[in-house]
């Protein structure tokens, strides 16, 4: 996938398409929440073959991942694969694409098996339960796990192993962009990396809607709160040019 428009990408945005179109099929995308790592895995490079999505919670089940059976409306129960078994299937003829965010999350259970998943082609199997049959990722297949963990030291050993490429995200995609109104987007940048003061790109998405409906002032004062005068100052200085 490129930008719509044309223009420079980002430099951590750059090094994702470079290794997702090269033939990396593992990648760590780490840094603040709201800034697009989960849309750069479920858009950049070939999903073609589909991609799937898991946000790990400590509730999350094994069902999530390589799936369960359910019932079928008719008295009985059929199987229903899971994220990661769904993306080593893929189109049928060539792996998915699995995005796994805030991995590190999961229970212990789930994350065994999350790392059983995520092992080497040639090392990955699964056998389903019912029919016995052994699956195993189709060529093609990558996993992009995202984490809002700063310091890679702090990964499991096991799981970092298993992503030897990381790339710290620190500004939003120029397409996510495109989604803001062209007087934020500049502010929407600066901020999106600003350490305690950070402001996600959601919260622009949302003073960008609320504005149309309830005014500039009152739309800061429901998203940023406390923040909202300083906010809307920092905003209106930004659109003459000035910092």
């Amino acid at each position: 996938m490129a930008t719509t428009e044309t223009t420079k990408l980002p430099e951590c945005w750059q090094a994702l398409e470079e290794c997702l179109t090269s033939g990396i099929d593992r990648v760590i995308l780490y840094g603040a929440s709201g800034i697009g790592k989960t849309y750069g895995g479920l858009t950049i490079g070939d999903v073609s073959a589909g991609a799937f999505r898991l946000v790990c919670t400590e509730d999350m089940t094994n069902f999530d991942v390589t799936g369960g059976f359910m019932p079928n409306g008719k008295g009985g129960f059929q199987w229903l694969d899971g994220s990661a078994v769904k993306a080593w299937k893929g189109d049928g003829t060539k792996g998915g694409r699995l995005i796994v965010d805030e991995v590190d999350k999961a229970s212990g259970d789930v994350f065994a098996t999350l790392l059983a998943m995520l092992d080497s082609p040639e090392s990955a199997s699964w056998e389903h339960p019912e029919t016995g049959d052994v699956v195993k990722p189709l060529n093609g297949f990558s996993a992009v796990m995202t984490t809002n963990i700063e310091n890679m030291g702090e990964l499991p050993t096991a799981l970092a192993d298993r992503f030897p490429i990381r790339i710290r995200i620190n500004e939003p995609h120029p397409n996510a962009l495109l989604r803001l109104s062209a007087d934020l987007r500049g502010y929407a940048v600066r901020m999106a990396d600003a350490g305690d003061d950070r402001i996600s790109l959601r919260a622009f998405y949302a003073l960008d809607t609320l504005r149309a409906k309830v005014g500039m002032e009152r739309a800061c004062e429901l998203t940023f709160g406390n923040r909202a005068k300083e906010i809307m100052d920092a905003i209106k200085v930004d659109a003459l040019g000035g910092r």
